[in-house]
């Protein structure tokens, strides 16, 4: 099958499903109704956080906040990018022309399928390991209670899969199994949600590489041929480089506007919840369902990190492949050619030094530094736990 967009189907239902595809007659229902369920879960379980706030309800209060807070940043995200939904669609219409742009030139459509592969490739599995692993983590208290049955417990002690707290009975049958399959249900949706928000961010960035590769071989193409170089008629093959340097800047800029708050949202509540997790794990390791708590927690541990590791990859990447097109340029044989091409590389290499990168809020940029940053203040915080259990 022949590849015509970066965008994978999975993705694509996804944000259909968030109400975010351009020219969808229902969008405005689909993303009031999730975010309504989303309000209406965060009610009940804020009701649980203020109703366990004491020091002799600290563990379950911690394993409340988990997924309560993951809620809170997915309630964030998706009015993010409701507010910022027609900067989405003019990326979403930038991407379309780049790939009919591209579609008749081989070299070109090449190169933009293997990002497409990429990013079709990534955005599965991201959808299914954060499937998976929500799955996971709801069934842990059932598999703990399962090992560890004890002569005292019954029906009246049922859990639901999440710290929740509803205003009536919710142990006796039927009433019990509803919640349980329909809390199941929802988190693995909104775990979903997190996964096709991750992949998205990804496959804008390595459309946006496939596009700076596009220019980067262009770049090449004219040097190696010095006699076309060293003529005048080559301004309009610049002219054309130029163009197309300048929609991969207006593209980035772009895709700061609408991650830009979701990535500091993004850090800030990892942050929160990365503290969460590491009170649970220092409890599992003093209690006798140590490992399969441990295992439940570090299974939430991962994707965690692995949402905050996409971000700061994504940033880190677009910086990296921003370099490519200053080296390309100065890798030309420059100093070969008229007065007045020289102007023009001078001019994209200017261009080329301001960095492309997406930042947390404006205020710190996104990358590898920032993701080891993070992982160096959890571990300092369950060190300190640890020495204080």
């Amino acid at each position: 099958m022949i590849i015509t967009s970066s965008v994978s189907p999975a993705l694509r239902v996804g944000l259909r499903f968030l109400g975010m595809w351009p020219n969808d007659s229902y969008g405005t229902i689909y993303w009031l109704s999730f975010t309504l369920s989303l309000l209406i879960m965060q009610y009940f379980q804020y009701l649980y956080v203020l109703d366990h706030l004491k020091m002799s309800e600290l563990s379950n209060l911690v394993d409340g906040l988990i997924v309560t807070l993951d809620y809170s940043l997915m309630l964030f995200k998706i009015t993010s990018l409701w507010v910022h939904r027609r900067v989405f669609h003019k990326i979403l219409a930038d991407m379309d022309n780049d790939w009919r742009e591209c579609i008749n030139i081989d070299e070109h459509l090449y190169m933009m399928t293997i990002k497409a592969n990429m990013s079709h490739l990534i955005s599965n599995a991201l959808l299914s390991f954060n499937a998976i692993v929500a799955v996971l983590y709801l069934l842990g208290d059932y598999v703990i209670h399962s090992v560890f049955l004890t002569t005292d417990y019954n029906d009246t002690l049922r859990q639901l899969p999440i710290k929740i707290y509803l205003p009536f009975e919710t142990q006796q049958s039927p009433t019990f199994e509803f919640l349980v399959a329909t809390l199941i249900l929802h988190v693995t949706i909104n775990s979903c949600i997190i996964a096709i928000l991750n992949g998205l961010i990804l496959t804008l960035i390595l459309h946006v590489s496939g596009q700076i590769d596009i220019m980067c071989h262009e770049i090449r193409n004219v040097s190696n041929n010095k006699s076309t170089l060293l003529r005048e008629s080559t301004l309009p093959l610049f002219g054309m480089l130029i163009e197309r340097h300048n929609k991969i800047i207006a593209f980035s800029k772009n895709i700061e506007s609408l991650f830009s708050f979701i990535a500091l949202m993004q850090v800030v509540w990892n942050t929160l919840v990365i503290c969460c997790l590491g009170f649970v794990i220092i409890i599992s390791i003093h209690n006798e369902t140590g490992i399969f708590v441990f295992v439940k927690t570090i299974s939430g541990y991962f994707v965690i990190m692995i949402e905050a590791f996409v971000f700061c990859f994504a940033g880190e990447y677009l910086s990296l492949k921003g370099k490519l097109i200053a080296n390309a340029i100065y890798e030309t044989i420059w100093y070969d050619m008229p007065s007045g091409q020289n102007k023009i590389i001078i001019f994209i290499i200017m261009r080329s030094q301001k960095r492309l990168t997406i930042t947390a809020g404006k205020m710190m940029d996104m990358s590898f530094e920032t993701f080891t940053s993070m992982m160096k203040a959890s571990a300092s915080y369950v060190s300190v736990l640890n020495a204080m259990y």
